[in-house]
């Protein structure tokens, strides 16, 4: 787990604008005379869905133990590219630079990920799925943590043309197939069970 942060943590401010910037929308990309933004934002849905990997522990009673965001932060592996753009946004609204937000500063900067389709609404929701208050300090790893959260979520409530929606993973499919029978005897919170069942 910790490799798919080597190098980040300890860099957040150390970043290069231009090309970070590509990351969200490239250059160039609206005088492409076949370029259409509807086309170009739902594919930036459909690949955010696969920003991150979400695993279980071996053990499921660990998750006992974890409040929702403990376990997004544990036991996801969130993709170098998207975490590049986290960190620039992070950043961004990071102004003072005191290494954390605050949900407004959040929210702000999750609108911008989703390219303004997130509506302050459904942020907000995903942020309290979280137990998230706005007196909660968001630093670098949960913000990523909730911006791959929130990725997947909004993304897998969009419906795609033939009604297909995003899927998971191989790898994950295996691991969260009959995922109410691996949770029996588990005692998680139903803010828990949400997120679980969210992914």
């Amino acid at each position: 787990m910790d490799s798919a942060w080597s190098g980040t943590l300890a860099s957040v401010y150390d970043y290069d604008p231009e090309v970070c910037a590509d990351i969200i929308f490239p250059k160039n990309l609206q005088e492409m005379p076949d370029f259409n933004m509807a086309d170009w934002v739902q594919s930036r849905i459909l690949a955010s869905a696969q920003s991150a990997r979400y695993e279980l522990p071996m053990d499921m009673q660990v998750l006992a133990k974890l409040s929702p965001l403990e376990y997004l932060t544990e036991y996801a592996i969130i993709c170098k590219r998207r975490q590049a753009l986290y960190k620039l946004i992070f950043s961004k609204y990071d102004k003072e630079r005191k290494n954390f937000l605050r949900q407004s500063q959040a929210i702000a900067g999750l609108k911008e990920i989703h390219l303004g389709s997130a509506t302050d609404k459904e942020l907000i929701s995903i942020l309290w799925m979280l137990n998230l208050d706005d007196q909660f300090k968001i630093d670098f790893r949960f913000f990523c943590s909730i911006a791959a959260f929130s990725e997947r979520v909004l993304a897998r409530w969009v419906i795609l043309p033939g009604g297909a929606l995003t899927e998971k993973e191989t790898i994950e499919k295996a691991d969260f197939t009959n995922l109410s029978h691996k949770l029996e005897g588990v005692k998680i919170t139903s803010n828990m069970h949400k997120v679980l069942f969210a992914l």
